[in-house]
């Protein structure tokens, strides 16, 4: 049990990399218009789709033998430390849903590449409009808090991407409005990033939802639906 415990957890680690890997791919294809980029974010999809659904499985099976086996690693005891953080039980289920989360997060990064690798969008407008920048930026940042959060194992990031969070669908929505009153850009265009804003907004919320497991999983405490500070 112990032996598949650390590999669900380095196998999650795994899919934390890859997801951080993406998102660096995408911000350097946005913002140097590199098409290639894009093909080599998309290549990369069917193999993070295999890796989550292997983890999935391994997540299901870990639940059985934690249920059937936690009487025997002491998971019975009074010590809220050793069962909120070394419960194989626990681990199994939070792996579940960071583990489809990260796989979201990565649907989405694909989304965005898809889209722009269209041709529709100019290619410099990442790099020209700082508003685009930015969002950019702090969705990358958000990414980067989630999986070293998980790294980890702390939920010290919480607050931080509940921040971040806000600002990405802030700056969204402005951006959306910007471009809807922009008069020289294009349907086809004006449509394309519309998608690209919603899935760097979605990537925002999908980030969220790590670090509020990650909350759960080292302190027990459900912040889920919470009004924000």
């Amino acid at each position: 049990m112990i032996t598949k415990y650390n590999y669900l957890k380095k196998n999650l680690n795994k899919m934390g990399e890859l997801t951080l890997e993406q998102i660096f791919l995408l911000g350097d294809c946005l913002e140097k218009g590199d098409y290639e980029l894009a093909r080599q974010i998309i290549s990369k999809d069917d193999m993070i789709d295999d890796l989550e659904k292997e983890n999935d499985n391994i997540s299901q099976t870990a639940i059985l033998d934690a249920v059937n086996s936690r009487r025997e690693m002491g998971m019975n005891s009074s010590n809220d430390s050793l069962v909120l953080k070394h419960d194989p039980l626990r681990f199994a289920l939070s792996a579940i849903r960071i583990n489809r989360s990260l796989e979201r997060i990565c649907d989405q990064i694909v989304n965005i590449a898809r889209a722009y690798s269209r041709g529709v969008i100019r290619k410099s407008i990442f790099a020209e409009d700082e508003d685009l920048s930015l969002i950019l930026a702090r969705v990358t940042t958000i990414v980067g808090m989630a999986v070293e959060s998980l790294v980890e194992e702390k939920e010290r990031f919480f607050g931080s991407c509940q921040e971040v969070e806000l600002e990405v669908n802030r700056r969204c929505n402005e951006m959306f409005h910007k471009f809807l009153a922009d008069k020289s850009m294009s349907r086809l265009e004006f449509a394309d990033l519309y998608r690209i804003l919603l899935s760097l907004e979605r990537i925002g919320d999908v980030s969220v939802n790590i670090a509020e497991e990650l909350v759960r999983l080292t302190t027990g405490q459900d912040v889920r639906h919470l009004d924000h500070v």
